[in-house]
């Protein structure tokens, strides 16, 4: 397996939906988590998880994909993108 460097700013997404966060960043984080979602992909209230809208603004749906993603990863379930989750979200391998 390949390593795949990550320089990516640590993103912070707990209280996304109360206070929305923005940016490039954002936006590829957004990228990334549409390659992982599925048709059927549900939240933790059960809900759908549908494709995200590439804006660069982070708020309840791109919160609910990246909890989706961090448990499926194996990753702490805490709504932070850091290095770790940058890592899995890019190399897609977990």
């Amino acid at each position: 397996m390949t390593q795949v460097a990550v320089n990516m700013k640590t993103i912070d997404l707990r209280k996304a939906e109360l206070q929305p966060v923005a940016g490039d960043d954002i936006k590829t984080l957004q990228a990334l988590l549409n390659l992982f979602l599925t048709a059927g992909d549900v939240g933790e209230d059960g809900s759908p998880i549908l494709p995200l809208v590439l804006d660069g603004t982070a708020g309840a749906n791109t919160k609910q994909a990246l909890l989706a993603f961090q448990t499926a990863a194996h990753l702490a379930k805490d709504a932070i993108i850091g290095p770790l989750t940058w890592r899995k979200l890019i190399e897609q391998d977990f």
